[in-house]
């Protein structure tokens, strides 16, 4: 009986230091690439380095991602849940990024990004992960959770940009010196200001410190068409933004949840100033920019939108 009880202590040491010495390489690891940066930039919280065994797995009533992108309603979407679930928006925006920036630049694998992803996942426990970066973790998220669905937020390519527009005039303080490196860096990324240039047509945008149109479109079409191409059709429920009040009968059926949980009248984060940039652009070499990127998808799901009427 003692040797038995001995082996048991043993093995249970054995795994113990095994636990610990693959903690302190993922911690050397993270400690490696805060020191390839700016650390006021890639600050790493202590929760990141700590093993998941430390967040023990939360009871969940369903598991969702939005997965729209910004000014589709992703914000509205998090309120509905919030009073009755597990939700939040943009959850750990700074570090998500930071990541998402180092896996883009290859500073870390395939491997270590997806390590990080379901690391986030279980220590939120989150019911509702409602958020535009999500985009860029679809891949992850749809083959390492399998029980997960997906509400992707769609609105027209023209009310999209024009309330795009609008929000980055409004909030400029988004760009202040502890969210600028990564905000930037992150849209550069979307919108290739590194290919696209600014045409003497869009002048406007660029003395507005805006990106191309082409910028713009060409991401409105590549993360809506990665959402549509990723996520399997039983496991995505695609709601104009628009319609989300009226749809919501609809995603609790979707996500299995008690009908009448969720409130129907909802809608925040809605933009109060117009600055109308883009009625400053001649309409053809704006509707042309649009139709070049837009136009399959437009046509599929926005086929009653005529062309830019703002």
């Amino acid at each position: 009986m003692l040797n038995k009880i001995s082996e048991s202590t043993l093995e249970l040491k054995k795994k113990t230091i095994m636990k610990l010495k693959n903690f302190s390489k993922e911690a050397k690891k993270l400690v490696s690439i805060a020191r390839t940066a700016d650390l006021k930039k890639t600050a790493i919280p202590f929760y990141d380095i700590l093993p998941s065994w430390c967040f023990p797995e939360r009871h969940l009533r369903f598991k969702a991602y939005c997965v729209g992108m910004g000014k589709t309603g992703t914000s509205s979407l998090h309120v509905t849940f919030s009073n009755q679930y597990r939700s939040a928006h943009y959850a750990e925006d700074r570090f998500v990024i930071n990541r998402i920036l180092a896996f883009s630049n290859g500073k870390i694998n395939q491997t270590e990004f997806t390590r990080y992803v379901k690391h986030r996942d279980r220590r939120l426990g989150l019911e509702m992960d409602s958020s535009p970066l999500n985009y860029h973790l679809i891949d992850i998220l749809v083959s390492e959770f399998s029980e997960a669905k997906f509400i992707f937020t769609l609105r027209d390519c023209y009310s999209w940009l024009d309330s795009f527009i609008n929000h980055s005039l409004t909030y400029p303080q988004i760009y202040n010196t502890w969210f600028r490196h990564h905000n930037v860096k992150l849209e550069e990324l979307h919108f290739r200001s590194n290919k696209f240039k600014h045409a003497k047509e869009e002048q406007v945008l660029a003395d507005n410190g805006l990106y191309t149109l082409e910028g713009y479109f060409s991401y409105w079409k590549e993360h809506n068409s990665k959402v549509l191409a990723t996520v399997p059709p039983e496991r995505l429920l695609v709601v104009k933004t628009s319609q989300i009040n009226q749809n919501i009968n609809r995603i609790e059926t979707f996500l299995g949840i008690m009908p009448g949980s969720l409130p129907t009248q909802v809608r925040v984060n809605v933009g109060k100033k117009k600055f109308n940039l883009l009625s400053k652009i001649d309409k053809r070499f704006l509707e042309e920019k649009a139709e070049a990127h837009c136009k399959e998808l437009m046509d599929e799901y926005f086929s009653d939108v005529k062309g830019f009427n703002f």
